[in-house]
């Protein structure tokens, strides 16, 4: 079963029918020397996070409108003198195949008769959520929208540090391969996923939010954040709340509340950082790597096991920070050594798509993998050792050098 919704949205620039078309949610925008989200605004709260929404997704709110588009703003938190709010800011879409909605976070605070915008991703954003009151950003909130981009250990590695978004040891078919949030737009930060008992679970622990009707983004602590849209039946957590790694969120549907289309019922699941979709390229999710070649196409690999769209994905779970998942390009295992590197005797084997536990690592003899050519050999807790390039850990090197 694939799930196919084509090519990209259309965005529609002209400003020629901006008096006949602006509705209610639409709102006349600002000079566009600045973006909505980084300038004071003297509109109303929602009007002003209006405007933000249009500015950050490039169109007019005319323009949005011809397209059957239009901003939505909810508002979660305020201060007690009303001078700050925090909310989810969403531009639906049209309800046909390769569209999709946009949506973010915010916060705003108001100055007079004027309000700061920031949208998830935006330096305002930042800036605003490290001032605003606790009752308006929470505490554990704070540091994930404070800092600029994911992680910094967690982004140099393709570890997402994330299961897939479904019940351990469960395999699901993956109907669409990576693609755009909208279909064939870039960069290909989504799968499709669908089967076995059906229910969305939390790809890793972290805050949720409901950002529509079918639609949930859950901000994990690494950093980077997962959106599951297409829902049935999923849930409507205060916002901010704590969700664990594999709580219920859902079951796969083919909600489109929000716009898009769905022929058949599916999770679309995807990745962002620092509130942008962000590549699946060599990315790790229950200890599949994906690759994405054309929109809905590419594969995803475990060891030497390819899967392409149609294939089913078995769920070993997140890939911890110190481990690997063996590759031997190929083969049905690779050799343990007592040193880093051919000269040491053979100690013993392990098998291809084993999960290993990495202590150190030391350069030794060179090798080529699947990805690329290294000198560098891991320790393993039991002692031995084996070459890096038949190891897939995300990363260049894990731990300390021995």
């Amino acid at each position: 079963m694939n799930v196919n919704f084509g090519a990209a949205r259309a965005r529609v620039k002209s400003l020629a029918a901006a008096v006949a078309l602006v509705v209610v949610a639409a709102v006349a925008l600002a000079p566009a020397a600045a973006p909505a989200s980084e300038r004071r605004s003297p509109r109303s709260l929602t009007a002003a996070v209006s405007a933000a929404i249009y500015d950050r997704a490039g169109v007019t709110a005319a323009a949005a409108a011809a397209e059957g588009r239009d901003a939505r703003v909810r508002v979660d938190r305020r201060s007690g003198d009303r001078t700050w709010a925090f909310g989810v800011a969403v531009l639906t879409a049209p309800h046909v195949e390769g569209a999709y909605p946009d949506g973010w976070l915010f916060v705003a605070r108001r100055d007079g008769r004027s309000w700061d915008v920031g949208l998830e991703g935006s330096a305002t954003f930042r800036s605003l959520a490290a001032m605003a009151p606790r009752t308006v950003v929470l505490a554990h909130e704070r540091a994930g929208f404070t800092r600029a981009g994911v992680k910094p250990q967690v982004i140099a590695s393709g570890n997402t540090r994330l299961r897939l978004p479904y019940a351990l040891d469960q395999t699901w078919a993956m109907p669409g391969g990576p693609h755009g949030w909208a279909g064939s737009d870039t960069p290909y930060s989504s799968i499709d996923l669908a089967g076995g008992d059906q229910i969305v679970r939390a790809a890793g622990s972290g805050s949720a939010y409901l950002m529509c009707r079918g639609w949930i983004r859950i901000a994990h602590s690494t950093g980077y954040t997962t959106d599951y849209y297409h829902l049935w039946d999923n849930i409507s957590p205060a916002s901010g709340s704590a969700i664990s790694e594999g709580a219920y969120v859902g079951y796969t549907g083919t909600d489109i509340t929000c716009g898009g289309a769905a022929s058949a019922r599916h999770v679309h699941f995807s990745l962002l950082a620092d509130g942008a979709r962000t590549s699946l390229y060599q990315k790790s999710f229950g200890k599949w790597v994906f690759w994405p070649t054309t929109p809905y196409n590419g594969y995803a690999t475990h060891g030497s096991t390819v899967r392409y769209p149609g294939g089913g994905l078995y769920n070993y779970g997140r890939l911890g920070a110190n481990q690997g998942i063996v590759d031997s390009n190929g083969g049905t295992s690779i050799n343990k050594r007592s040193g880093p590197g051919t000269g040491y005797p053979v100690v013993g084997s392990v098998a291809d798509g084993a999960t290993i536990t990495i202590s150190c690592w030391r350069n030794g003899t060179s090798h080529a993998g699947r990805y690329g050519t290294t000198s560098v050999w891991d320790k393993l807790t039991d002692g031995t050792w084996v070459s890096d390039a038949f190891v897939y850990t995300g990363t260049y090197t894990i731990g300390p050098q021995c």
